[in-house]
This record gives C-alpha cells, sequence and structure tokens, in this order.
C-alpha cells in the first residue's frame, strides 16, 4: 500500500511539472503565432536542451492555432561519416566535433532553404546518427502562409544566421536548463544536468558508450562557450527546460552505464563522482513520462 501511494504521489508531481512547462509553452506559441510577419522561427540552444522535441510540441500547437509549421533539423545537414573521420587528424583525441560549424554541409543547407522558398516542393536529408550518414530525403510542400523552424544547437552560429536572414526576418528561440536541482547536500547545476541528459540519450539512441560522451564534453562546452552562449541574446524568447523531477528520472539509467566506464579509463573518477552524487536521489520509474513529455527525448 506504502508503494501504491508513493508511486501515485510521484505522478501527481510529476504531472504538476508537465503542466507547468506546457502553459508556459503554450504561452510561445501564442506569442509567435501573433507574429504574421514571420517565416522563419531559429529554435536554438546547447546540446541536450529539448530542442528537437519542442519543435514538435510548437508544431503541434500552431497545428491548433490554423497554421502549418514545418520542422527542419540542421543536424539533418551534417556531412557523412567518411568525411568527418577524415578531419579526425586535426583533434589529437580523434574526436568528431558533432558541434562545429564545420561538420555542417552549408552548400547543401544553403540550396535548401533557397528551395523552400522558390519552388512549390524540396528535399531535405535525413541524417541516421548510428550509421553516421544520411540515409534517404524527405519531401517538403509548402504554401506561402506556412511557418518554417530550423531547429539544432547551430541555429545561433553566425554563418546560420546569416544564411537564414538573406530570406526574411526570423524570429530566435533559445531553450536550456536554466534552473538548478537540489536533492539534499547535492546541487546539480544546469550545464551538469545537461550532461547527465547526454549520456544516457546518447548510449540510447546513438550508440555512444558513457566514456566516449565524457570525453567529447570539453570540446561540446569549449564550443558553447565561443558560438552560443555569446549569441543567446539575440533571441527574442527564452524557454527554461530543467524538469524538477528528472534527476530521479535518469538515476537509474545512469546507475546501469556508468560503472560500465573501465576502472584504468581517466573518466573513472569523473563517473564514480557522479554516481556519488546520485546515490541518495530517490529513482523514478520512467512509465511516470508521457508520450507527449519534452522528456521522452533523452530516456
Amino acid at each position: 500500500m506504502k508503494n501504491d501511494q508513493r508511486l501515485s504521489e510521484q505522478k501527481r508531481w510529476v504531472e504538476r511539472c508537465e503542466a507547468d512547462f506546457a502553459k508556459r509553452l503554450d504561452a510561445v506559441a501564442d506569442e509567435l503565432c501573433r507574429r504574421e510577419t514571420i517565416k522563419l522561427i531559429r529554435l536554438a540552444g546547447p546540446t541536450c536542451s529539448g530542442k528537437t522535441t519542442l519543435a514538435n510540441l510548437l508544431r503541434a500547437r500552431f497545428a491548433e492555432r490554423g497554421k502549418h509549421l514545418h520542422l527542419i533539423s540542421i543536424d539533418d545537414f551534417y556531412y557523412d561519416k567518411e568525411f568527418l573521420h577524415a578531419r579526425m587528424a586535426d583533434d589529437p583525441l580523434g574526436r568528431i566535433d558533432y558541434d562545429s560549424i564545420h561538420t555542417i554541409d552549408l552548400h547543401a543547407l544553403k540550396q535548401f532553404v533557397r528551395e523552400i522558398f522558390t519552388k512549390e516542393a524540396a528535399d531535405c536529408p535525413i541524417f541516421d546518427f548510428v550509421e553516421g550518414r544520411r540515409t534517404g530525403f524527405r519531401r517538403i510542400e509548402s504554401r506561402e502562409e506556412d511557418v518554417f523552424v530550423f531547429e539544432g544547437i547551430q541555429a545561433l552560429y553566425p554563418e546560420i544566421t546569416e544564411l537564414i536572414a538573406s530570406y526574411g526576418p526570423s524570429v530566435g528561440v533559445y531553450i536550456a536548463p536554466q534552473s538548478e536541482i537540489v536533492h539534499k547536500n547535492e546541487v546539480f547545476e544546469p550545464n551538469e544536468i545537461r550532461l547527465l541528459r547526454r549520456l544516457v540519450r546518447d548510449y540510447r539512441f546513438r550508440g555512444t558508450m558513457p566514456e566516449r560522451t565524457l570525453l567529447l564534453w570539453e570540446g561540446v562546452r569549449q564550443n558553447e562557450e565561443v558560438n552560443i552562449f555569446p549569441y543567446v541574446e539575440s533571441c527574442r524568447i527564452s524557454i527554461d527546460s530543467t524538469m524538477p523531477y528528472e534527476i530521479g528520472i535518469l538515476k537509474p539509467f545512469l546507475c546501469e552505464i556508468l560503472p560500465t566506464v573501465e576502472q584504468s579509463s581517466p573518466y573513472r573518477a569523473e563517473a564514480e563522482e557522479i554516481l556519488s552524487q546520485l546515490a541518495d536521489v530517490e529513482a523514478l520509474p520512467d512509465s511516470l513520462i508521457g508520450s507527449g513529455s519534452l522528456y521522452k527525448e533523452f530516456i
């Protein structure tokens, strides 16, 4: 009985958090829909901020308001892994910096943007992270009144902003965890929250072991400080994606994957430190997360 009661309390807490986020998202959708002259939305944020799911949630809300929103992931314009692997020689650790503008095929992106404004239809590539290549295309047919959202960490990069700006006014939307989460004596800062999300997401959906994610993290953070955070103020709208319940949701996954980091690894101490931080956090079942939640992106 106590277990059932506790599960019920946890469910109500998660639902309250989700309802609060939905309310804030509705306000954002209302503001964007009022901007009749805006045909382009730049949806940006650092890694594991919730951009992809937010784009889908916005599309649903636009539809409720009688508008059609086309979702374009800038990630789909990554070069294939053969090209990227050839660039690994430039990195002493053999890392592919997926956050770098140099991994994006800007020529293909520019051609695509031109076609959606000058033709009745355009083909958008589909990038598969597991295979590391474009695996096909999807046909996009649009009307004059439709709106396009370009989503990705690169959406604030000057090269992308300049490219999009040449086709008309746009509005920037920034999403990221912006609030810390406190569990007893442990404080999880927004950047730490994103690392925990990425460890789980990359393992589950991109076939990346936690040691690899930890290796890449320093480069990811350096790139953010140079190419993302200085341009955040250019975004008219900002959304805090911290979910108060999320450390409990992530804990079971992290406790499963972090012990796989080898004892001899230079990242073993970091993995153990994270596990120590999680020790007193109450684990929550991921079944509490509904199919329409932003958090499905990470678990």
